[in-house]
């Protein structure tokens, strides 16, 4: 049967309208990160919880993150089964299920049930859109196509707008081809692409990325066993896992999230400024995240993904490090100036970690990274380390504010500086190369700081994975090639 589009678009038209689908989704994330931030501190949030203590109002909003880090493992072991439109469908129903709860709640028990629920569903949506997205986009733009789940959002209607759009959109091919679809594979293809099936991109495309599920099959007719994680060789599977695990896990280690979700209560009980003046410069912190998330939309395919992940490492440290002498110098010496000044650099540790995308590279850096076969369980384990290290800082931020005070800063200015050196030893780039020619990353060199080239930006690069390393199909195959007769592997 035909896949059917809306309005029939195809091409560019068809990506865009994929990508609006997505940023929908992952909006709902930051809707409800943003209200339950502003709930925690307000009198009515205090009357119906009975003045919860520091540790309850940490564990509820934490929980949260448990519900996403369940959904993210559940896609683990469902997601190649689902497919990206349909585990995205099912995250959106769960999503709903939670929020009614969470509306319709009176006590903690209750809204920590939920939480959990509401995070479930995200958890799935969190593992699957960049995979959906990074799968249906060109190689020279897909990083700025990616979807950060920090922004700004309206209204929960993103959900509707999200599960609407999705049964006009096609099934990401490579999915398709994963489970040997490979008509709609090719209609899916041809779509995407703007031109008949029997086209030259549309046809190189398609070998391409048979050509590398042929390289990367395992012993067992290409079913994905426990043992093949652990392969290293030229694939280096178990490497990709790490990496996709590592770089989700820094972002939290940033300390991001410790600024965000306790804004406010870091201006009023750290900075002792009062609630109002806290909740306004709350919303200047918001706006600052959202003026600068456009940088790396713009720059991000341009740049890279290893050079802006060390600089804004190491502009973070500097920035963590500043905050933490203005608190110290404001809570110690009543000195007002340095409160001041300490808001100000908590805009400019934000404006760093937005415009210096890390903001968005470690949502992206999984579903390039990790093999087709692998690359479900892959980015659902890295969302699932975001969502696991997210519940640990939020859990631990208010002790530590309230316990350590600026000292507390310190901990997370010591991960930004580690940063740097671990990106540049262990992460290659990825910015430019097609997804089927990340396949061949490590045949020719292991070494990550030998692997700094990023990938043309024009068409030929999406569809042709030879531009480094071991080529998986030859030019002339891909120009005249059928797809009936598909290149195999030589090591």
């Amino acid at each position: 049967m035909a896949i059917r589009t809306w309005a029939g678009v195809r091409g560019q038209a068809l990506r865009v309208l994929v990508s609006i689908a997505n940023s929908s989704a992952f909006l709902l994330l930051s809707y409800d990160q943003g209200v339950f931030a502003g709930l925690i501190g307000g009198q009515a949030f205090k009357d119906t919880f009975n003045n919860p203590d520091t540790t309850t109002i940490g564990t509820v909003t934490a929980i949260y993150e448990i519900g996403c880090f369940l959904g993210a493992i559940l896609t683990f072991y469902i997601g190649d089964k689902l497919g990206r439109k349909n585990a995205i469908l099912v995250g959106l129903a769960i999503m709903l299920i939670g929020t009614v709860l969470q509306a319709t709640t009176f006590g903690v028990g209750h809204m920590i049930v939920g939480r959990i629920v509401t995070g479930t569903g995200n958890g799935i949506n969190t593992s699957t859109v960049p995979m959906y997205q990074a799968e249906t986009t060109k190689a020279r733009s897909r990083g700025r196509m990616i979807p950060s789940k920090d922004g700004s959002s309206l209204l929960c209607a993103f959900g509707a707008v999200t599960a609407v759009m999705l049964f006009g959109l096609p099934e990401s091919p490579r999915f398709l081809m994963a489970k040997d679809r490979k008509e709609e594979a090719l209609e899916a293809l041809a779509l995407l692409e703007g031109e008949d099936q029997s086209s030259a991109a549309v046809q190189a495309q398609f070998k391409s990325i048979q050509a590398a599920l042929d390289f990367s099959a395992g012993s067992n007719n290409g079913e994905v066993t426990f043992k093949d994680y652990f392969n290293g060789g030229k694939q280096q599977t178990f490497r990709r896992l790490a990496l996709g695990y590592g770089i989700q896990m820094m972002q939290q280690l940033t300390g991001i999230n410790a600024v965000i979700f306790y804004s406010a209560y870091l201006l009023e009980n750290v900075l002792n400024l009062d609630r109002e003046l806290s909740l306004i410069v709350g919303g200047c912190t918001g706006l600052t995240f959202f003026v600068f998330t456009f940088i790396p939309i713009l720059f991000i395919d341009s740049w890279g993904r290893r050079n802006p992940l060390m600089l804004g490492a190491a502009g973070q440290s500097v920035a963590m490090a500043a905050i933490a002498v203005c608190v110290k110098l404001s809570v110690e010496n009543n000195n007002i100036a340095a409160g001041a000044a300490g808001v100000i650099f908590v805009m400019i540790y934000i404006a760093t970690y937005s415009g210096f995308v890390w903001v968005a590279t470690p949502w992206l850096y999984p579903t390039e990274i990790n093999e087709l076969r692998f690359r479900n369980q892959g980015t659902a384990l890295a969302t699932s380390a975001n969502w696991l290290w997210n519940f640990v800082v939020v859990k631990i931020t208010p002790l530590g504010a309230q316990n350590l005070g600026w000292k507390f800063l310190l901990i997370f200015m010591v991960f930004n500086a580690s940063f740097v050196p671990t990106i540049y030893f262990l992460y290659p780039e990825t910015a430019g190369k097609s997804l089927e020619g990340l396949y061949s990353l490590f045949v020719n060199a292991t070494k990550a700081w030998q692997l700094t080239e990023k990938g043309s930006h024009g068409d030929v690069d999406i569809e042709s994975p030879h531009k480094h390393g071991t080529s998986l199909t030859t030019a002339d195959e891909e120009k005249h090639g059928s797809h009936d007769s598909l290149p195999a592997h030589k090591m």
